[in-house]
């Protein structure tokens, strides 16, 4: 086969890849047609390109010329690929993203975090994602659903970047705080955690560590008072200095009601935090929930390529992968756009060349003259092609007055 053009957009975005994980000779030595590296290729094309079965990334690997020559082959049959993302060695997947979270942490060295005294911090949660019932016979959460879980750590550097740096997928019946040690390491970030990781051994287990933690729990989570401070935020009832029991070591305990008069409660042992970046903080555990809804709805995590275990655990990690590139490639190009309008751009620009990628980023914009107040006009006439339907026009405003009229009766 010829050389691909290395100008190409999907030529640049797959080269981010670390080749040494996965394209390791002795990896492949018994592969006789597709290499582990270019099958993880493949599959990341088909979330950029929305190829959703295995047949669509069949076809789309048979019609794109200079991807074939990127993977080195022609074709491959449904069959073979759903075999073969089965085949790939998780562990390797796993190796594979800790290395792009190595080139993300490179690449955002100098950045400070949301709150420069707080720094960087780490979010650590678990998402559901539902699976097809001829997955109950290993992954049931009841008679007729079943599913399983991604344990996803999140790094947030600024308010507009966030990447996944380790997950630990599992079964839908597998708790939280199961799942946690898995991805947590003492590295001093602070890792924020919802009260499903609020396990007092956990906890202990961190402390004896030294891992900076802020962790929700329960209203029912006993401690032992060792000294009371005056709230200075509005939001806060309850501001202490706590012990846990399980742990000498002190931590701080702050009860506060949000917007909607909700109480939460929080402990960390990050004590040098005031109330208020404790709060701020606490808060920002939402951009976890943004990643996952990101991933859901643009990378289609429940559009599954294998009924097996390992393949679904495999398909999960490039998922991930999928948006780590994505996050890298933004980042090295267009900084100031957001991971969903890189992408979005990406998909559309894949088989060009990266110049007109970046013509489309840099085109001049129309400048805007704000909005204009339109003078109220008589309402148009709206035209309901009698001619072709069968229309009797009907407005919500009946069943709104219907109902007030029928209430009014009501009463009288």
């Amino acid at each position: 086969m010829k050389s691909v053009n290395h100008n190409l957009v999907f030529r640049q975005y797959l080269s981010k890849l670390p080749r040494n994980v996965l394209d390791c000779p002795l990896l492949n030595y018994d592969t006789k047609k597709v290499t582990d590296f270019s099958v993880v290729k493949i599959f990341i094309m088909a979330h950029i390109c929305k190829w959703f079965s295995l047949r669509d990334i069949e076809i789309g690997v048979r019609s794109k010329k200079d991807f074939q020559r990127e993977i080195g082959v022609k074709s491959l049959s449904h069959s073979q690929l759903s075999r073969r993302l089965s085949q790939l060695n998780t562990a390797d997947l796993a190796d594979l993203l800790c290395s792009l979270a190595s080139q993300y942490r490179t690449l955002k060295s100098n950045a400070k975090g949301i709150n420069e005294n707080v720094g960087p911090i780490r979010i650590i949660d678990g998402t559901y994602v539902k699976l097809p019932k001829n997955a109950l016979n290993w992954t049931a959460v009841s008679k007729d659903s079943c599913g399983i879980k991604l344990h996803v750590r999140v790094l947030v550097t600024s308010a507009t970047s966030t990447f996944p740096e380790k997950m630990i997928p599992s079964t839908g019946n597998i708790a939280d705080s199961d799942a946690v040690n898995h991805i947590i390491d003492a590295d001093g970030a602070l890792y924020v955690m919802d009260r499903g990781y609020a396990h007092k051994t956990k906890i202990a287990g961190w402390m004896a560590q030294q891992i900076h933690f802020l962790v929700r729990v329960k209203k029912t989570f006993a401690t032992e008072t060792l000294k009371v401070f005056t709230p200075t935020h509005p939001n806060v009832i309850k501001n202490e200095l706590v012990s846990i029991k399980t742990r000498k070591e002190p931590v701080r305990y702050i009860e506060f009601i949000d917007e909607k008069g909700t109480p939460f409660y929080l402990i960390t042992n990050r004590l040098d935090l005031s109330e208020e970046e404790i709060l701020e903080t606490y808060k920002n555990r939402w951009y976890i929930e943004l990643f996952f809804k990101w991933l859901k709805q643009h990378v289609k995590v429940n559009h599954l390529f294998s009924k097996s275990p390992t393949g679904i655990w495999n398909q999960m990690f490039i998922a991930l992968i999928t948006y780590a590139l994505t996050e890298i490639m933004r980042l090295i190009h267009q900084p100031n756009k957001s991971t969903w309008t890189f992408l979005r751009t990406i998909q559309h620009y894949i088989f060009d060349s990266m110049k007109k990628l970046l013509q489309d980023f840099n085109r001049r914009l129309r400048k805007s003259k704000g909005r204009r107040k339109i003078p109220d006009a008589a309402p148009k006439e709206i035209r309901y092609g009698e001619d072709f339907a069968i229309v009797s026009p009907i407005s919500k405003e009946h069943f709104i007055n219907k109902k007030k009229s029928k209430k009014e009766h009501e009463q009288k």
